[in-house]
């Protein structure tokens, strides 16, 4: 009779535990890699295949292109969908002259009709406000002086027209609003109440004659 003894290989039991076919404690296990490590893992050896049979030096070349290339990929993307990060914000061109503004060696009447004709409204604007600042400097309802702002002359002659044609003159020439021909005509309607508010009582009388 012959007994059932088990013969235990060494040499094979060894060929199978270096074999990844027969790495059963694997699957039990599970994979402790994240999906960021697999994919990395699996570009790797995509890579190892590719680049088999050159040489290292040429294979750090075609990584270095390689490279230049998912980066020039990523800024097209990153362009296409926020193009405003690749341009350099450009000063805004103003469509007037900086000037002074002064009440004094200036036609306000020739001036204000040349700048309505053309329709150069910023300018028309700022003309029928500094001719009513005129007016009322000479009628001593203000003292005017070229380092003033125009809210400080609001403080001296407490007036709604000219609160609003100072409101809308500060918008016009430091708040880059675009002034209309409409502002004008608000303007000009706000100069002239003006105007007759601060006429002297001779001229109203005169007037009303």
């Amino acid at each position: 009779m012959i007994a059932d003894t088990l013969t235990y290989n060494a040499k094979q039991v060894a060929e199978w535990q270096e074999s990844g076919d027969y790495d059963y404690n694997r699957e039990l296990i599970g994979s402790q890699r994240n999906l960021l490590e697999w994919l990395f893992e699996k570009i790797n050896d995509w890579l190892s295949d590719l680049f088999s049979g050159v040489s290292h030096k040429t294979e750090m070349t075609l990584y270095i292109i390689g490279g230049i290339l998912l980066l020039l990929l990523l800024s097209w993307i990153i362009y296409k969908v926020k193009p405003r990060l690749f341009r350099r914000e450009e000063e805004p061109v103003l469509d007037y002259t900086e000037v002074e503004d002064t009440i004094y060696g200036i036609d306000f009447s020739k001036e204000i009709a040349d700048a309505k004709e053309r329709g150069d409204w910023f300018e028309a604007v700022r003309l029928v406000y500094l001719d009513t600042l005129k007016h009322i400097s000479d009628t001593g309802r203000i003292t005017w002086q070229p380092w003033k702002t125009p809210m400080q002359y609001t403080y001296e002659m407490n007036d709604e027209a000219l609160g609003c044609m100072t409101n809308l003159f500060v918008r016009v020439r430091y708040g880059k609003y675009e002034a209309s021909e409409s502002d004008v005509t608000d303007m000009e309607a706000w100069r002239e109440s003006l105007q007759s508010a601060v006429m002297p009582a001779g001229e109203k009388g005169g007037e009303d004659e």
